[in-house]
Formats: C-alpha cells, sequence, structure tokens
C-alpha cells in the first residue's frame, strides 16, 4: 500500500469521523489526477486492510473541492473502534502505516 494510499485513508477516515448527519467521507486526490473516482472504484480508498469499514455505502459521485473527493456515504456501526492505523517507519522518511493493533 502506497503512503499516499494511506495518507488519503487517514484523512478519509477523520473527515469521516468530523461529519455530522448529512455524512461525507473525503480523501486527499490532486487536479492532476482526474476527475474524482467513480463511487465503485473510491470504496477503496476509504478501506483499511484488517480493520471493518464503518462505510456501508457510498451514495453518490464524489465532488472535487481541489484538495479533496467527498462523496455522501451510508455508515454502520461496526463495533471495531480499537483498529486504527498504526504509525510504521517508512523507508526514507516518516508516514502513517495501515496495520491494525492486535487485540
Amino acid at each position: 500500500m502506497s503512503n499516499a494510499h494511506l495518507g488519503s485513508l487517514v484523512l478519509a477516515l477523520a473527515a469521516l469521523l468530523a461529519s455530522g448527519c448529512g455524512k461525507r467521507a473525503c480523501f486527499h486526490w490532486t487536479e492532476l489526477e482526474g476527475a474524482c473516482p467513480s463511487s465503485e472504484e473510491a470504496l477503496v480508498f476509504f478501506e483499511n486492510p484488517g480493520c471493518l469499514s464503518e462505510i456501508d455505502s457510498i451514495d453518490g459521485e464524489g465532488d472535487f473541492d481541489g484538495e479533496l473527493c467527498c462523496y455522501d456515504v451510508t455508515t454502520v456501526d461496526t463495533g471495531d473502534e480499537e483498529c486504527v492505523p498504526a504509525q510504521m517507519p517508512v523507508p526514507g522518511g516518516g508516514g502513517v502505516g495501515g496495520v491494525p493493533r492486535p487485540r
């Protein structure tokens, strides 16, 4: 999994947790990457290997604001609050890893 994807995952989770009534989830995207991925393609950006996803469905196409692709989502309570990305060293620099902590 790439550092950019892991950084996007952290941003997506933070955006999801910070959202209120109308649930939105976002991940980092650039204009160079083109239009936001379709709702089907975007689901992978919200996955955390080894953890259950709180996103049950992506309910529409993404909106690009110049830095983020954001989607309306339906969420579910997975009961998996302890599963969070762990920080891991990245060769050549720092970064965020996607390995869940053992229970």
